[in-house]
Formats: C-alpha cells, structure tokens, sequence
C-alpha cells in the first residue's frame, strides 16, 4: 500500500490513502492551530492517544460538584461510547441536577461541533464558540490534541477538568449528594473498595481488546493488523460470555463501573462495530448470555435517557447519501438475568442490597 508522508511544523506524518477521509473527520490541534491530520497511525496499527486532561480529579472539585451545582458541565455526544460511560453514572448516581448536560453533533467541520453547527455560549464566559477545539484553545491556546469528548467543564474557572472518560465515571461516583431514600443513588457505590483491583484489571483487559480493539480493527492499514484486533474482540467477547453463564455481573453479585463501562460497547457492537469496524465473525444477538446481560443492563431505570440509536448509526454515514437500515434488535426483550440473582448493589460501607426488594431510586 502506498502511503502518504508530509511535513506539519516540522512534525513528519504518515498516513494511508485508504485512511484520509477518516483521518479528515478526526484531524487535531497542533501548538492550538487546527490541522486536518491525526497521529493516531504508528506502523500500520491504530493508536489512541492519551487524553491531555487526564489527571486524577481532586476530591476538592468532587466535593464541590455537589455543594455548587451548575459549575461543573458534562459535555458529551450521543456517538461516543466514551461519553457514554461517563453520562451512565452522572444518570445512575442521580447527578442530572447537580451536572448540567450539553450534547455536541452534527456534520463534522473541524471536528466535533459545538453544538451542532450553531454557536454556543461557553458556560461561565462571554465568549461563543462553533467547533470543540476552540473549547480546548479557551482551556490552552497551546494546546496538541484531539479535540475528544466527554469534557468536564469547570464554569467557575472556566477550565477543563478532565477529558479522561475514567477518571469522569470515579469522580462520579465519588459525589455524594442528599437523598432520602433507604437505598439511594447517594449510597451506593460502583467501585466498592474491596473490589478496585479486580475492577481495575478487568477494565483493563476489556479496554485494550474489546473497546478500544474495535477500533483497532476499523483502522488498521492491513490485513495482519486488522486480524490481530478482531481475534483478540472476540477472544474477549467468548471470555465474557462464558464468564456471564454463572454470574450476573461481572464482578459477580453486585454491578459494578466495569459494567457500566462495558456497556456502551456492547449497545453499539451490532449498529457500528459488526459493520464498520469489520468485526463480522458474530453478532451481540449471537451471544446468548452477552445479549441478555446487555439487554438486563439496558433495563435499568434512567439508562434509556443517555441512548439515542438514531444519532449512533447515523454518526458513520457522515456525507454519504445512502444509508443503511439499522439492525432491528429488540432491546425491550425479556432479558431472565433475574434467575442468576437480585440486582444488587454496594453500599459504601461494603453492605450489598438488593434494589429488588429495598425502598430505592436507582
């Protein structure tokens, strides 16, 4: 394959013919000026880079989410699964009025736009902005990078917190509000103490070889690179669904942020991933106990409101004057999760309850 190799302020790029459209759509900001080039190609494979606001979010700003509602405001896109992740826990903890939310979409120029194509006034600012990156050269007028969602947007200091969708779901989690529930949304915790390693080390493999290896797949320049990625999806996937036979969550007993951050992949595997990533050895609905526990997790009260199907399977026909049905899965399904287990849930003392049967508003 030939390929196409450039200068860009003195950085050398190399990039596949096949891969420019695709490369167009992503670009980045380099030194804060826009360019229509990515560096997400190395050696033939695709490589995510690291977001830039990636740190540890303080419990300082934690604790502030809940004693200054409005400050802080998620951004996201009905696309993403990365934002995906992070708006499951602002719902699931029942954040939704202490985090306003703001959507990005519409016709990629110059990335994601702000709001779809119109101006949109920068929380806690005088100042109206159109495309993503100019959000991040309001943050750093240096700034080399992706412009990526979620963002954690701090009003106040008019700043970006975070761009890092892990680090967004922690500090979630984290806030603790007031509620009057016996088992409320402030009770519970998705990241119980006992179990953060084994959260951590599953996190971490599903990442690497299923969340972010569809990617890998739909972006490798060639055939060797892209077999390696779709082996090691469905290594994953085969894994979980033998894991699923005998446990109702992945932790287990009680659902866990594992499974929240699973979750988005597995909503968008048959409508994006089965299609465009070229990850065409099965299907979601071809998993027995996959496409229940999805379905199970799809159930949860509040989780309907942070999907939107339409804008995910219309985000990979972006420009193209045909577009292909959607796969006609029934999510409303009966998913019989219940036979391996109440949904249960942990609090922060390390007491697991069952939302089943408790006073609850999860």
């Amino acid at each position: 394959m030939n390929l196409l190799s450039f200068y860009v302020n003195e950085n050398f790029y190399t990039i596949s013919p096949y891969l420019t459209a695709k490369v167009i759509l992503m670009a980045m900001l380099i030194a804060g000026v826009w360019s229509e080039i990515d560096q997400i190609i190395k050696n033939g494979k695709y490589v995510r880079q690291t977001s830039v606001h990636n740190g540890e979010i303080s419990d300082h700003i934690i604790k502030a989410i809940s004693e200054h509602p409005g400050r802080f405001h998620l951004i996201a896109s009905w696309s993403c699964p990365w934002s995906h992740r992070a708006m499951l826990i602002r719902q699931l903890k029942g954040l939704e009025n202490y985090i306003p939310l703001h959507m990005t979409g519409g016709k990629r120029v110059e990335g994601y736009p702000a709001n779809f194509g119109k101006s949109w006034s920068v929380p806690g600012t005088d100042i109206n902005i159109v495309h993503l990156h100019q959000l991040y050269t309001l943050n750093d007028r240096s700034h080399t990078g992706r412009p990526t969602v979620p963002v954690l947007w701090d009003s106040q200091e008019q700043k970006i917190v975070s761009n890092e969708s892990s680090k967004i779901m922690r500090a979630f989690n984290s806030v603790k509000t007031a509620n009057s529930s016996s088992v409320s949304q402030a009770d519970f915790t998705l990241v119980p103490e006992a179990l953060v390693d084994e959260i951590d080390s599953i996190n971490d493999r599903i990442y690497k070889k299923l969340s972010n290896g569809v990617y890998r797949a739909r972006f490798a320049q060639s055939q060797s690179a892209h077999q390696i990625a779709v082996t090691q999806v469905f290594d994953m996937l085969d894994e979980l669904e033998e894991h699923l036979a005998t446990n109702r969550y992945l932790m287990g007993a009680s659902i866990t942020e594992a499974d929240w951050r699973l979750f988005p992949t597995l909503l968008r595997f048959d409508i994006d991933y089965f299609i465009h990533s070229r990850c065409s050895r099965h299907r979601l609905v071809d998993y027995r106990n996959l496409w229940a526990y999805a379905r199970d997790l799809y159930a949860w009260d509040g989780v309907t409101q942070t999907i939107n199907m339409e804008a995910i399977h219309l985000s990979n026909y972006s420009g193209e004057d045909i577009v292909a049905e959607m796969p006609s899965n029934d999510w409303a399904e009966p998913h019989d999760r219940g036979r391996l287990g109440a949904r249960n849930v942990t609090l922060y003392s390390g007491k697991t309850v069952s939302i089943d049967t408790d006073n609850s508003t999860i």
